[in-house]
């Protein structure tokens, strides 16, 4: 297991990887984030449409309290996101083109960490259900085609992104016609 200061000095190393995938960074105490049932409870109406279609998403993952015990061993939680223009805020494609792209620069950065720090024990969220795969093999009892690969979002996790921004002081309405997707790296 690495120590803080190797920790540091590799999460300094990212730094421009990550400057140059995401508009921000800042990085938190885990401490800081509040898992909130209700944000979960969200996931579970259905409210984006995922509920029961995919292996990132309810209620394929574990309840609220076994991902919050799960995620209390790391110290630190780094917030990124990035700020998408779309033609009007009704432009559909726009975000579905955005998400996809975001969460195509969280799997790099995802596989970046694998590749130069194996050892590194974290674990990233990203925005929006997993859109990896075409077709998800949930429910079909199949397993995931690409479970290294796998994006959870930090909703399904019960974290309210949007608290999460405006108590650390990051923007989170970046004005008319944007949209902005966020996502987080857990390490020690």
């Amino acid at each position: 297991m690495k120590d803080n200061g190797e920790i540091y000095n590799m999460m300094k190393q990212f730094n421009q990887f990550i400057q140059n995938l995401f508009d921000h960074s800042k990085t938190i105490p885990v401490s800081k984030i509040s898992f909130d049932t209700e944000v979960r409870r969200l996931c579970e109406q259905n409210m984006c449409g995922q509920y029961g279609k995919s292996w990132t998403c309810p209620p394929a993952i574990d309840t609220i309290e076994k991902l919050q015990s799960r995620m209390s061993i790391f110290n630190h939680f780094l917030v990124f996101y990035k700020i998408y223009s779309l033609e009007d805020s009704f432009d559909w494609e726009g975000m579905m083109n955005s998400i996809k792209d975001f969460q195509s620069r969280t799997l790099k950065l995802k596989k970046k960490i694998n590749q130069t720090e194996p050892d590194l024990n974290f674990f990233i969220l990203g925005a929006g259900s997993c859109q990896l795969c075409d077709t998800c093999t949930y429910p079909q009892q199949k397993p995931c085609k690409k479970p290294k690969d796998a994006l959870f979002s930090i909703e399904s996790f019960g974290i309210d992104a949007m608290k999460i921004m405006k108590d650390n002081g990051l923007k989170y309405n970046n004005g008319p016609n944007t949209v902005t997707y966020i996502g987080g790296l857990f390490y020690c």
